[in-house]
Parts: C-alpha cells; structure tokens; sequence
C-alpha cells in the first residue's frame, strides 16, 4: 500500500478558498482534499500510524464564514511529479469554489507551515449604517489604545486576552458599496497568540454586523515586519 513507500516530494500548493465552501468546516475541508487528490490518483504519502492518513498540512484553519485568496497547504508524494502536472491532474477533480493558484517544490524537511506562520492580512467588508468618519474615528481610537480588553473562547470557555499586540495593522479603507465599509487588518496567527477578525469588529462596536471577511495572505516568520495589509489587498 501507499503509506508504506518512501515520501520521495513535498509540494507546496497555494489555493483559493472561495464563497462556496466558506461555510465547510475545516476538517470537512480537509475531507474534499483527500477525495479529490485520491480521485486524480496523485501518488499520496501516508502517515505512519495504525490509522495512516494522506500526508498534509495546512498552514492555518479558515474561520467558519470566511474565505481566502492565497490559503497554504503542503502535501508529500511517493513519486515526484511536476507541479504543473499536479495542478493539471488535480485541478478537475476540485469541488466549486477551490481554485490551485500555484504549486512549488519544496525540500522534504523544511519546516512545517503551522511553525513559521506568525499572521494574517485580512480584508474584512462590514455592513453598518455608521457614518465613515465615525469608522475611521474607531480605529483610530483603537490603534492609540495601550490596552484593548476582549475574549476569545479556548476549550469552552470565554478567556480574557489584549487585543492591542495582536492586532498588528489596521486601517479604515473606504466604502465599497453603499452601506458598507471596508477594514484592512494584519492578525497575529500562531501558536502562542492569535486575533480572529470578529474580535476586531468587537471591539469597534460591530458585534454582530454583517460581515464578509477574506483572508488576502499569509504571513510567515520572516514576512510579517515588511508587509501590510494594503499592500496585500488586490482588486476585488
């Protein structure tokens, strides 16, 4: 069987996480993965385990609701192929809504994806009746702030936590339609500390406003002092 062959590659694909699937858990996800890669009969490495499983991994689990434009995962192979190959044999077999942007060989023993990941570019479209100056104010206010008291749930319960240090851009970006307004954030995303978007929306007093969050990029260890979240937004 598969899982006992030697990994012989580890491709790193780049894909596009869209509106039909935003409302798919990540295990779910993970699931359509596995089926379409089996499907297109791409020669998969499996763990070592009595229970052995494709090789792959994910740089970081989408929220429930949003989308992403530029979603890391790698995945190991027992025979190597040519990435262009494996996006051509991959890419039919895709449920709607996944899109391969791109695919590149890295070495087998690299540093996983979920190590190096240290945060977020988001663009997050929020409906509110708030005039954009008062927005902007908000932000503002929150980006002078020292300490911005929220919460975030871990293992059920509701665990206090700074905002401030993990948000680590934000900024007003205009009204893309009437009604709504536009927010550009870079999230911490790691193990030791991670800020989600809703918890931004939050505290600026848009609990519960209609939301399309979009993760635009993300950042890895070595990334995250030169980007910005508006120089990661591309056109809509």
């Amino acid at each position: 069987m598969s899982e006992h062959q030697p990994t012989l590659q580890r491709l790193r694909i780049t894909y596009r996480k869209g509106e039909a699937l935003k409302y798919v858990g990540h295990l779910d996800f993970v699931r359509a993965w596995e089926r379409s890669l089996r499907r297109a009969r791409v020669p998969l490495a499996y763990s070592e385990s009595f229970n052995p499983q494709p090789r792959l991994q994910f740089a970081a689990a989408l929220p429930l609701g949003a989308t992403g434009r530029a979603e890391l995962m790698d995945v190991w192979l027992t025979q190597p192929m040519e990435p262009t190959q494996f996006v051509a044999l991959v890419q039919p077999h895709l449920p709607a809504g996944l899109e391969i942007v791109a695919a590149a060989e890295v070495p087998l023993k690299a540093k996983g994806l979920q190590s190096l990941l240290r945060a977020g570019c988001w663009q997050v479209d929020v409906e509110s009746d708030l005039d954009a100056n008062a927005l902007a104010g908000r932000v503002a206010d929150f980006l002078a702030a020292t300490s911005v008291p929220a919460s975030r749930q871990r293992k059920g319960q509701a665990v206090a936590v700074d905002l401030r240090p993990l948000v680590l851009e934000l900024a007003y970006a205009g009204q893309p339609q009437p009604g709504w307004h536009r927010l550009l954030m870079t999230l911490a995303s790691h193990e030791a500390a991670t800020a989600r978007p809703e918890q931004v929306l939050a505290v600026l007093g848009l609990q519960g406003a209609t939301a399309r969050a979009e993760r635009l990029q993300c950042l890895f260890a070595e990334e995250v002092a030169p980007s910005s979240p508006a120089a990661a937004a591309a056109p809509a």
